[in-house]
């Protein structure tokens, strides 16, 4: 596996990818090419919110649903996403149109946060849910 996106992923979700183009797909913005993160994003903020409220649940038996969803609501925010995507390496695989570069996108937390989770389904995707939760758990681990 010399390709170094195809290294970074195996080294970040802890098993090689089996479709190095969903990846691809969930690291490109919309300024770069019409087949972008987008449908991805909505995949993977479903599949945090699910990985993130069977978590806390598990974490917290005794919690109120109140309690639950404010501590999932400030886990699963575009600037937590956008600070674990920073965290794995995310910036350095980004696909940006030359404006959306000059513009800043690749320190944007809405890009950022929106890439994060896209990668969340892709992983998804690739592996299931039981992989895409493992990740999860692992990224957000001391949040």
């Amino acid at each position: 596996m010399s390709d170094p996106l195809a290294v970074w992923l195996g080294e970040t979700f802890h098993h090689p990818p089996a479709d190095l183009a969903g990846f691809a797909r969930a690291l490109t913005h919309g300024s770069q090419a019409a087949d972008n993160y987008e449908r991805l994003e909505f995949l993977g903020d479903r599949v945090l919110g699910l990985a993130m409220a069977e978590w806390l649940y598990e974490l917290f038996p005794d919690e109120p649903e109140g309690g639950l969803s404010k501590r999932l609501n400030a886990l699963v925010t575009g600037h937590v996403c956008a600070d674990v995507a920073r965290h794995i390496g995310v910036q350095a695989h980004l696909r940006l149109g030359k404006q959306a570069r000059d513009d800043g996108a690749s320190d944007s937390d809405n890009v950022l946060g929106d890439v994060m989770e896209a990668l969340i389904g892709a992983r998804y995707l690739d592996g299931g849910y039981g992989p895409a939760r493992d990740f999860v758990r692992s990224a957000w681990g001391d949040r």
